[in-house]
């Protein structure tokens, strides 16, 4: 088991299936406006569980972070800080859905995942091959693609703006997340107290949010919120898969992919493997028809997937 934890195809295996996670984040923020749930207070009630949760299973096992202080320190606020960007971002995605094309603005967004493949190969020697060139290529397609689908949104208004301010966001973010798995000292913080700084940054960040927009009006929303049993059901689904599989898979694969050399991958697979596991989920569970872009889409991203995933 330890040699298979340490091989590449660990690390694949596990940003794959970490990605596909993902897309119940996309199902959850796309349902609960609809349902009249405040977006933030899933985030809120759920960072808190898992900051609490994470707590408690760190002093329990002993799992306190280990080496320097200088570096603990930077790695836990490197992570902080992405826990406080990814909260935002998504407030902002929100925002933007209600006022433009859905589809585009995923598409645009999710294309940030060219970044952390450019700062891999820029900073951290990732090999850039022809394949996981032609592997990047077909996942932007496959982006592009998406974004050409039939949009549902009736809603009009300024949403070019939010959109690319949450691909700057994005940008940043995965470069800073997937940054401490390329540095020795770094890794040896452990995967629980790595999720305990992303919980903590951005459970943070969800009361200053709340905090600064009280108003009566909202506080009665608040108040009619916490009694809603799908709140609750949101939280749940969110911090189970979240919490096992970011302790067992997300940054033990990185740090595998990164001793391989694939450390810009992380984010390539990651975000693919959610296009695909969102894809089959809008046709399995919200009964939506597949088109032919969308067909064609995801033909290209599992074609990327695997050329980035190939041996250099």
């Amino acid at each position: 088991m330890a040699a298979f934890t340490d091989s590449v195809w660990f690390g694949i295996i596990a940003m794959v299936i970490v990605g596909s996670s993902w897309c119940l984040v996309g199902l959850v923020m796309g349902d609960a406006p609809r349902r009249g749930i405040e977006p933030s207070l899933v985030q809120l009630f759920g960072n808190s569980f898992s900051f609490t949760l994470g707590t408690i299973i760190m002093i329990v096992t002993g799992s306190v972070p280990q080496g320097s202080l200088p570096v603990i320190l930077t790695t836990c606020s490197v992570y902080a800080v992405c826990g406080s960007m990814n909260f935002f971002m998504l407030q902002i995605m929100a925002y933007a859905m209600q006022r433009g094309p859905n589809g585009i603005i995923w598409a645009i967004i999710q294309s940030a995942l060219i970044f952390p493949f450019l700062g891999g190969v820029i900073f951290f020697d990732v090999k850039l091959t022809i394949v996981r060139l032609i592997g990047i290529s077909s996942l932007l397609i496959a982006l592009i693609l998406f974004g050409f689908g039939k949009n549902n949104s009736n809603h009009k208004g300024n949403w070019k703006i939010p959109a690319f301010i949450c691909l700057a966001i994005c940008a940043v973010q995965q470069n800073l997340q997937t940054a401490p798995s390329y540095f020795e000292e770094a890794r040896i913080v452990n995967s629980i107290v790595r999720s305990l700084s992303v919980a903590g940054g951005s459970f943070l960040s969800a009361v200053i949010y709340n905090i600064v927009r009280m108003t009566p009006e909202r506080k009665r929303q608040l108040r009619s919120n916490i009694r809603n049993i799908t709140l609750w059901k949101y939280v749940g689904a969110l911090q189970f898969f979240g919490l096992i599989f970011s302790y067992t898979l997300m940054y033990p694969g990185m740090n595998t992919m990164s001793d391989h050399g694939l450390g810009g991958m992380c984010y390539p697979v990651l975000v693919g493997s959610c296009i695909v596991a969102f894809t089959l989920a809008s046709v399995w569970l919200l009964k939506e028809k597949i088109r032919p872009l969308q067909l064609g889409a995801l033909t290209f991203c599992i074609l990327g997937l695997i050329a980035i995933c190939l041996p250099a």
